[in-house]
């Protein structure tokens, strides 16, 4: 199923959570408190899932959260949360995949973690699309910004300067971003 890292500062809470996943068929590589927290360590322990419990008062928990999800790129599972709406967009805004206020028992956690990781494969997806997107508009100014360059350097229309910079990227072997790169660079 899955390899999980616990993060816990309630030690008889995390065992029984670590019980109850052990039967589900979960393997808990480790279990951490958030004071001793390392961010090496748990990179080496390469966890499927994180499940983070934050009702811990002395550290902005929310905080190493989204370092959590953000940098080790994973479904976290925040349980015991607080409620109030600013810090549950925060945490859906960073990616977590479930954010859990309430106890959960232990025939919960199975949905929970199915519910988790379908979110973040979602939430993946569609970063992986808003950089794309932004990608390929990043480049399409480029374009736009060469031909205005040709057209004014060489007094031709706009459909000649795309067709002039689509001929040399394909001589070239290049992304037509790439020629319409060099081109504003040469003219700078």
């Amino acid at each position: 199923m899955h390899r999980i890292v616990l993060i816990d500062n309630n030690t008889e809470r995390a065992e029984m959570l670590r019980d109850a996943l052990h039967l589900e068929g979960h393997q808990v590589a480790d279990i951490f408190v958030w004071t001793e927290l390392s961010w090496q360590r748990l990179e080496k322990l390469q966890p499927d899932v994180i499940i983070a419990e934050a009702g811990t008062p002395e550290r902005d928990v929310l905080e190493h959260i989204v370092f959590l999800s953000e940098t080790l790129e994973l479904p976290v599972v925040v349980l015991g949360a607080p409620e109030d709406e600013d810090t549950m967009r925060r945490a859906i805004r960073a990616g977590v995949a479930a954010y859990v206020a309430h106890g959960i028992s232990a025939r919960d956690i199975a949905p929970i973690l199915k519910v988790a990781a379908l979110r973040y494969a979602d939430y993946r997806l569609l970063r992986k699309e808003l950089k794309d997107t932004k990608d390929a508009l990043s480049e399409r100014k480029l374009v736009e910004k060469a031909k205005g360059i040709l057209m004014r350097d060489l007094q031709i229309d706009e459909a000649e300067a795309y067709r002039r910079l689509r001929r040399l990227a394909m001589d070239k072997g290049k992304k037509l971003a790439e020629i319409a790169e060099m081109v504003i660079t040469i003219s700078s």
